[in-house]
């Protein structure tokens, strides 16, 4: 890959990509352009999606199949962009690759417009776990990012995906993805955005087969001025298939709307949804709408939610241990946002709350 420059290593370590980082796989796209794209491990392929188009037949009858190319006017202005940009990733049957493949879109010109298209396949009993960033350079004061990406989990697969947002206050952000979970497969989202966006549209959505799983981590800290509209929505299509979907949102004067919906249409099924969310200013919202809807009556689904302000007996508590109370409320707040999440690789969930820490933007608090 060209050397890039300070600037934009700082940038792009915002959103945890790093070229120090240990790696099984690499992509990066600047603009339109793509810088780098390899894989290290045998039974991993990653490629440009227009080189892996003309490699594969097959591939253009995949085009498009999870997320409809009509759904609204951001995939439908993806699918007729004059410019095919993207990766495709596919991870062989049986193979596991423990390391993170690594990918990554940054914006680098001023009102740019970028669209992309991922496909992501995990054959059957393989392994593979995603670390995506995307952001735009320091020097961009707005543009717009639109994304299509389709996940298929084969059948014993597991796929983890995490996705850290760094933008900027004028960048506006329309991410559309959806995967299918085979029987037995394993699908786990996770979601971190701790900057400010002007704003922010996302609902991705899972199908869930026979004993499958879905689970989907959502991390959000909103400064004053952003919009985030972030959620999740899951179709348990299979006996006994499950869901969990978990969201921990810190309003600092932004304006959050969190949604969750979980389908049941089998028996056998369960599902649950936490929205939890923290007020530090009187401006800005957090307006959290999970639903459940049960179509079988062999289902359990359930779902919480709160909104709510850092509580007083907890701050006075590390007050009075000689804390002073920002420091103490910071405390307070990176407690709120540390999500354990049960079904992911020890060495991940260590790696994605380093994440957390280092991408928090407390400056404006």
């Amino acid at each position: 890959m060209k050397q890039l420059d300070e600037a934009t290593k700082t940038t792009l370590k915002k959103v945890a990509y790093d070229e120090k980082e240990e790696r099984s796989a690499n992509f990066f796209a600047k603009d339109w352009d793509i810088l780098d794209t390899h894989s290290a491990a045998e039974g991993l392929e990653i490629l440009p999606i227009n080189t892996a188009l003309q490699k594969y037949e097959w591939l253009k009858e995949l085009f498009f199949t999870l997320v409809d190319k009509d759904k609204d006017d951001y995939v439908k202005q993806v699918a007729s962009s004059d410019v095919l940009l993207g990766y495709f990733i596919r991870v062989k049957a049986g193979v596991k690759i423990t390391l993170p493949v690594y990918t990554c879109y940054m914006i680098n010109t001023d009102k740019f417009t970028q669209c992309t298209h991922n496909i992501v396949i995990t054959e059957e009993d393989s392994e593979l776990h995603l670390i995506n960033g995307c952001t735009a350079n320091a020097h961009v004061t707005s543009g717009r990012h639109l994304g299509v990406t389709e996940y298929f989990v084969k059948d014993g697969a597991t796929l983890t995906s995490t996705m850290i947002h760094s933008w900027g206050k004028e960048v506006e952000v329309y991410p559309r993805s959806a995967a299918h979970v085979g029987k037995d497969a394993k699908f786990i989202s996770n979601y971190v955005a701790m900057t400010s966006v002007k704003k922010l549209q996302m609902n991705p959505l899972a199908v869930i087969e026979e004993s499958g799983l879905g689970e989907f981590y959502t991390v959000i800290y909103a400064p004053e001025n952003s919009q985030f509209d972030v959620g999740s929505t899951v179709i348990l299509n299979g006996d006994g298939a499950s869901s969990e979907i978990i969201s921990r949102v810190v309003s600092n004067g932004g304006e959050v709307i969190t949604r969750g919906e979980i389908i049941g249409k089998h028996p056998n099924g369960r599902g649950s949804m936490a929205c939890n969310g923290l007020l530090l200013s009187e401006k800005g919202y957090i307006h959290a709408i999970p639903e459940l809807l049960g179509e079988d009556p062999h289902l359990e689904l359930s779902h919480e939610a709160s909104v709510g302000m850092i509580s007083k007996d907890e701050l006075a508590y590390l007050m009075a241990s000689g804390i002073e109370e920002e420091k103490a409320k910071s405390l307070i707040i990176e407690g709120f946002l540390d999500l354990k999440i049960p079904s992911l690789p020890e060495y991940l969930q260590r790696q994605i709350n380093d994440i957390v820490k280092e991408t928090k933007d407390f400056e404006t608090m």
